[in-house]
């Protein structure tokens, strides 16, 4: 099995190898994955946290061996902060976007796939014991970011993009699609009981989930529609004032923690 390592601060992973393609994730600098085809231009890979396929450009990656691998993973585990930070050296510098995962060295130093860079910048200070006092702050400082398909950072982000990247601040792994999500945690069973963090999933008329949001209090959602926003919410779904409507008919709601 070859592996690779993704080299650039934020990639489009592509349904399929043409630049025209749908983009349906992205990757964040240093993001492990297993390589499954190469071609011309292309590269089919599968991410390791996520299992997450699709298709990177190459000259993005670089491959790894399993041995320095399994080196780089045996260093610390960092996730870069709210404000972002800078990976540099003499003749390199990249802005790494809000929670970038690094394996960090003595000193902040990265070193792996012929990459020796030194870390400079924010990191990420919460636990799982700091997710009901902390979630509804972190998710609000997303706010009016715009939804991009695919999106998994501040400058573009999608539905299930941002539940799983606010998660991951508290050391709590989600898959990259809603439905993927849908399918963990506990069902919480009525409205009354919702909890700061729960998430809400909502279905097209197929029954399919298609669209999650975190829950700020038991009738109050943030979530990625056009841009990250803040709606009511009740058991028909989510009410955009600014439609006047329902925007997102409810299914389903769910905890982790």
């Amino acid at each position: 099995m070859k592996y690779g390592i993704c080299t650039l601060a934020l990639v489009p992973l592509r349904a399929e190898p043409a630049h025209r393609s749908e983009m349906v994730s992205q990757l964040l600098f240093a993001e492990l994955f297993e390589i499954l085809e190469i071609q011309a231009d292309w590269t089919s890979i599968r991410l390791l946290e996520t299992a997450y396929p699709g298709w990177i450009q190459n000259g993005q990656f670089r491959e790894l061996d399993p041995v320095e691998m399994e080196k780089y993973l045996a260093a610390g585990l960092s996730l870069v902060g709210r404000e972002g930070g800078l990976l540099q050296n003499d003749t390199e510098c990249l802005y790494l976007c809000h929670g970038t995962k690094l394996y960090l060295g003595e000193a902040g130093r990265f070193r792996v796939a012929k990459l020796d860079m030194t870390y400079q910048g924010s990191i990420n200070s919460f636990s799982r014991d700091d997710f009901e006092t902390k979630v509804a702050e972190l998710a609000m400082s997303y706010k009016d970011a715009p939804y991009l398909w695919g999106g998994r950072s501040q400058w573009g982000i999608d539905c299930s993009g941002f539940s799983q990247l606010i998660y991951s601040c508290f050391g709590i792994a989600l898959p990259r699609d809603a439905y993927q999500q849908a399918e963990l945690g506990e069902t919480v069973d009525f409205i009354s009981e919702i909890k700061v963090g729960d998430l809400a999933y909502f279905d097209n008329a197929n029954g399919r989930i298609t669209h999650v949001g975190i829950m700020l209090d038991r009738d109050t959602i943030i979530h990625a529609s056009t841009k990250v926003r803040i709606d009511r919410m009740d058991n028909e779904g989510i009410f955009n004032q600014e439609l006047n409507r329902y925007s997102h008919k409810l299914r389903i709601i769910k905890r982790y923690t």
